[in-house]
């Protein structure tokens, strides 16, 4: 049982450092200039750029969400395929 915790340990955080570093791809192409003044209290501060990342993190989450949904019916043809053939 170690092994498979080990290895679903690494799985999690290979998964979340994609995560993040889709969302800081994100960010940037977003703020090409840098951070700015989102909420509009006339300074940039760790405010404007949370505001930002949530907003990245969100069209992050929606891309993926729409990939999954496209290959769900391919996934589960292809279990059923694989059930088929073992019976």
């Amino acid at each position: 049982m170690g092994f498979f915790k080990k290895l679903f340990g690494i799985g999690a955080v290979a998964g979340t450092t994609v995560a993040a570093m889709k969302v800081s791809e994100k960010y940037k192409a977003n703020n090409p200039e840098g951070a700015k003044d989102v909420n509009g209290d006339g300074k940039v501060d760790a405010v404007d750029v949370l505001t930002e990342v949530a907003k990245a993190a969100t069209e992050v989450y929606t891309e993926v969400a729409d990939s999954a949904k496209e290959k769900i019916p391919q996934v589960i043809e292809a279990v059923k395929q694989t059930a088929d053939d073992i019976i």
